[in-house]
């Protein structure tokens, strides 16, 4: 499934439509139309490793997960959700609670729950087997129907989710995998954060750093990424940035230029890029001094960038 919507659809048909594509594709479900705006719904699925970012958008559509369908599930998924634009009923565990943009909810298909989805909205969804987030997370017991809001480590990962789903038509499988686990790990954290007592500094740093090594994957190609347009990007200071690498006896150009040298090694031992010159390679990794190029990848490999490329054939 990569995008689908219901306006070629007749209007009659669409709820069974709808229905139909959830059931199969995510988890099985009861879909009817609420309110007199009529029923309409897109998706656009892309994938991230083993999993995938959706961006889902509709209205009028009333969507129940009931015991029923619980037990006709053939596996089980966490649906983490960011409300994008649109309000939002979420029913779950007899309580109904009424979501706006920012708000983050995460549904388990093991769990009866209800979504009313009657005024147009737009969501970000994550969804991941139920085993790959309750074994990072102390109380797994606890997610299904988790809502949070006005979090900083809540705003870190929905700014993560937005980058990942806009860059992940870009990405080699490689770095499409390491997105999906570094989404998958800050979400983890920021349930941990949310179920202890008091949220911890480290846990903070950790979260700030994961999300930075997410926006270096991404950008690390750009010669001009500095440690403050890294920082902007995920919304501390660069003071806090340098903490959280300092933490862990790196900083944040170190970790660019590895992330750069990496890529060129790769690209020098590819025989798909056995055409491209050293001069290419380096600019298209983001250095713009081959001399600067060659000296660090020397220090690092302990090899010429040439010798890399021969030893590799």
């Amino acid at each position: 499934m990569a995008s689908v919507t219901t306006d070629d659809v007749p209007a009659r048909e669409r709820a069974a439509f709808w229905e139909d594509l959830v059931s199969r594709h995510v988890t099985p479900i009861h879909i009817g139309q609420v309110g007199g705006c009529g029923l309409r719904g897109e998706i656009e699925a892309r994938p991230l490793g083993e999993v995938a970012i959706a961006a889902v958008a509709g209205v009028g559509i009333r969507a129940d997960h009931t015991r029923g369908h619980v037990g006709r599930a053939a596996t089980h998924f966490h649906a983490a959700c960011v409300i994008l634009d649109g309000h939002m009923r979420f029913t779950r565990h007899g309580d109904t609670l009424a979501l706006q943009p920012g708000d983050i909810f995460i549904t388990d298909s093991r769990r009866e729950f209800a979504l009313d989805l009657e005024r147009p909205w737009r969501h970000l969804v994550f969804a991941l087997p139920c085993d790959w987030l309750d074994s990072r997370v102390a109380r797994p017991a606890s997610i299904a129907g988790v809502v949070v809001r006005g979090r900083a480590l809540a705003r870190l990962w929905a700014t993560q989710l937005q980058a990942g789903f806009v860059a992940a038509p870009h990405l080699t499988p490689g770095a499409a995998a390491l997105v999906a686990r570094q989404s998958l790990e800050l979400l983890a954290e920021l349930l941990n954060e949310r179920g202890a007592d008091r949220p911890a500094p480290v846990t903070a740093h950790g979260a700030v750093f994961e999300s930075a090594c997410h926006v270096i994957t991404l950008t690390c190609s750009n010669p001009h990424v500095t440690p403050a347009a890294i920082a902007r990007a995920i919304g501390v200071s660069t003071r806090m940035l340098a903490r959280a690498f300092a933490e862990r006896n790196e900083s944040v150009m170190r970790r660019v230029y590895g992330e750069r040298l990496q890529r060129a090694a790769d690209l020098l031992a590819s025989p798909e890029s056995r055409h491209r010159t050293i001069t290419d390679i380096a600019f298209a990794c983001g250095f713009n001094d081959v001399s600067h190029f060659g000296r660090l990848f020397s220090a690092s490999y302990q090899m010429t960038p040439s010798q890399w490329r021969l030893r590799a054939r």
